[in-house]
């Protein structure tokens, strides 16, 4: 039975709401905007120089702390606004900008042979160098690779004692997904003696402004024949033939995180000047050796812009 009563709360309720609707939209009543979104982690980063440790996730809250650069710090979440929340102790929060996996993580010398040759290249461009620090997963998180882009930068990962890549800055293009450095190796002797080493990755990955100057250990005096999969076409190219003299280990610029599979057999002879300056060149990420290689250039230069110094025929 509906009573006198009923009615009254009914409407005095209906006109309050009303009420409220014509201030929100008027502007008289502010509405709760949506806060950024939260996702859990636990990974162990590198603090940058600088990096400044705050109570709240804000730059107005208290500063904390400030960490040496180099130093490990526990990341157990981040914030879809650019922060992360640590464990130092205490729980803290810091910019993303203030991590990363990439750190110089201690005096490179000459024993650390990857490492050594990577950053002499680096050196020898301009490129300031950062020695990535690789998770178990042997992941690049997005984020913190996106962060060094627009510098003119290589960074390094040493994915093992035989592999390691140098990513070179080019463009301000970032990566949508995280960098899988995670390997598969197959090694079959072939009858003339050489032997093909097949490295596969089950998660590949164009790149549009990075190079992936691949770093592959050989051995001396080794004529290495570099083969890069073609994601379009799901086979193998071959992009160049590497030849090592001074230095054990042969390199592939790629413009992909994908398959990789090349074939090593010894040379006799010495190598002349040009073939010597071709192979610095490949060194660096600047040119191909393989000119004529219609069918790869097609397939895997074409995500680079034509400005580059990354070319392998004259445009």
């Amino acid at each position: 039975m509906v009573t006198k009563g009923s009615k009254t709360k009914y409407w005095i309720g209906r006109t309050i709401g009303i009420l409220t609707l014509v201030c929100i939209l008027m502007g008289s009543i502010p509405v709760q905007a949506q806060g950024p979104t939260y996702t859990q982690l636990n990974d162990v980063y590198y603090a940058v120089e600088g990096c400044t440790v705050y109570a709240e996730p804000t730059y107005t809250s208290t500063v904390l702390t400030t960490i040496a650069a180099n130093v490990p710090v526990r990341v157990i979440g981040s914030y879809s606004n650019g922060w992360y929340r640590i464990n130092i102790g205490v729980i803290a929060y810091c910019k993303m900008d203030s991590l990363t996996t990439a750190g110089d993580v201690g005096v490179i010398t000459a024993k650390d042979t990857q490492a050594y040759y990577a950053k002499q290249t680096a050196d020898q461009l301009g490129y300031t160098f950062h020695y990535m620090v690789l998770n178990d997963k042997k992941t690049i998180k997005k984020d913190i690779f996106n962060s060094y882009i627009g510098q003119k930068a290589i960074l390094f990962a040493k994915i093992d004692d035989e592999l390691a890549v140098s990513f070179k800055m080019l463009y301000a293009d970032p990566v949508k997904q995280d960098i899988n450095l995670n390997y598969t190796r197959a090694v079959t002797v072939n009858g003339d003696g050489s032997r093909t080493i097949e490295l596969t990755n089950s998660d590949e990955q164009a790149l549009t402004g990075q190079l992936a100057i691949f770093q592959v250990k050989t051995g001396y005096d080794k004529a290495v024949d570099m083969y890069i999969w073609d994601m379009n076409n799901a086979e193998y190219n071959l992009m160049n033939t590497y030849y090592t003299e001074f230095s054990e280990y042969a390199y592939a610029p790629v413009t992909q995180i994908s398959n990789i599979k090349y074939t090593e057999a010894e040379i006799a002879n010495s190598l002349t000047t040009e073939v010597r300056n071709k192979m610095d060149n490949i060194r660096k990420g600047i040119k191909y050796l393989s000119y004529d290689e219609t069918d790869y250039k097609n397939a895997l230069t074409s995500r680079l812009r034509k400005d580059t110094e990354y070319v392998d025929y004259q445009y």
